[in-house]
């Protein structure tokens, strides 16, 4: 079973500073996140020496299961060039609409979300989008100003 802990490190392109991965056991399983989003931004990268070589970050507000906003990045694996340029053609900055799939949250100080290749689609008609908007500005406990 210990083929199956993780670890190494992790370097920053950018920067050149490289991270020591915590150890931890992969276990994957069945569970997946259901939400409601609102695009705040999409970035989409290509490095050849990378595997694989595109990745997209969609970062998003989301809503949980009683309207409280949390952070949630998306994070697309595309096979190829032409299913980025889908992803991005279709999830554009400040549309709102559902996304699902497995999820991870990371225990880093951001403790952030992500959902991982998820299956995204329309906002459901049973679900107002003047509502949702309302249920995003006035839950938005990062946006100080939000009741203004």
């Amino acid at each position: 079973m210990t083929d199956k802990i993780i670890t190494g490190t992790i370097k920053n392109n950018e920067t050149g500073e490289v991270y020591d991965i915590v150890p931890f056991y992969y276990f994957t399983h069945g569970a997946e996140l259901n939400t409601i989003v609102k695009i705040l931004s999409v970035k989409s990268t290509f490095n050849e020496k990378a595997e694989p070589a595109i990745q997209v970050n969609i970062d998003c507000l989301a809503l949980d299961s009683i309207g409280n906003v949390f952070k949630l990045n998306l994070y697309f694996l595309p096979e190829c060039l032409e299913d980025q340029k889908i992803i991005v053609a279709e999830i554009t900055e400040g549309k709102i609409m559902t996304a699902t799939g497995r999820y991870s949250i990371l225990t880093n100080d951001k403790g952030s979300v992500m959902l991982i290749d998820p299956q995204y689609s329309p906002l459901p008609p049973e679900y107002s989008l003047e509502e949702v908007e309302e249920a995003f500005r006035i839950n938005n406990q990062y946006n100080k100003n939000r009741l203004n």
